[in-house]
């Protein structure tokens, strides 16, 4: 697909009602789908709190959460990146993202691997270890999720594996807004690929996420940008953009990875 609509799903969570937030997301997932959207992307851990004694959650319930996005993924034939939820397995909790495909299959799951000191989750999630890499729609696609797009290691290592698309599923705190813009322009300019970050919009007693869910092409130019508030919207992102971007710049085509390596 040469032209990709991906739908942002910016959601504020409720705290005490993990299955309200499960209904809006679903809900907002078809509005896209009807709209055009052939991939959703949803946000971080709407299905918790981050704050220890205050966990209300749907983890164990892992089995309810993918029957009903994969009923909407085939239905509908489009790809859903259902954020990422809490999940327990025998490792323990993981901040886990599921990517359906449009037959409604799971095509990917990623496991966080940068966990922030911060917010608590040191100390209650184990860091994931391997790269999310999938196809949608003939687009090699790159999951992040949040604290991730810190680390432009990571960003690179998706992108020599031949990412030209980095999705982030974000719950960014409102004072971070500048920051998690900043990085999203500069991961695309830096490895000249898209990138789009979902990110929260809830204001809850002690952490107020900050919303500002944008897209951004390979020349660091922002297609859309939403505001602090609950919205669906729609990019369409051109494929040919990245070779354009790259033969315009070429940034990419001079690196110098014999060198670096001298320097590790």
């Amino acid at each position: 697909m040469e032209v990709l609509p991906i739908a942002l799903v910016q959601s504020e969570v409720f705290r005490k009602s993990p299955t309200t937030n499960l209904d809006v997301l679903l809900e907002e997932t078809v509005r896209a789908a009807k709209n055009g959207a052939r991939v959703v992307v949803l946000p971080e851990l709407w299905n918790q709190s981050f704050l220890q004694g205050q966990r209300v959650d749907l983890a164990g319930k892992e089995s309810l959460i993918l029957s009903e996005f994969s009923r909407l993924a085939k239905r509908h034939e489009i790809a859903i990146i259902a954020g990422s939820v809490a999940v327990r397995c025998q490792e323990g909790l993981l901040n886990r993202v599921h990517v359906f495909g449009p037959k409604g299959n799971v095509i990917l799951t990623y496991d966080k691997i940068h966990v922030n000191p911060s917010l608590f989750e040191r100390e209650a999630f184990k860091a994931g270890t391997t790269l999310g890499i999938c196809d949608l729609f003939g687009w090699k696609t790159g999951i992040l999720v949040c604290f991730d797009l810190e680390f432009p290691e990571l960003c690179r290592s998706l992108v020599e594996n031949g990412v030209r698309l980095l999705l982030v599923v974000g719950a960014w705190p409102e004072e971070h807004t500048r920051i998690w813009k900043t990085l999203i322009a500069a991961r695309s300019m830096e490895n000249q690929v898209f990138t789009v970050g979902v990110n929260r919009c809830d204001r809850g007693p002690l952490v107020r996420f900050g919303g500002h869910s944008l897209a951004v092409n390979p020349f660091g130019e922002t297609v859309l940008e939403l505001d602090d508030r609950p919205a669906t919207e729609i990019a369409w992102l051109r494929k040919d953009l990245v070779e354009k971007a790259r033969k315009c710049n070429a940034v990419w085509f001079s690196r110098r990875e014999d060198i670096y390596r001298k320097w590790r």
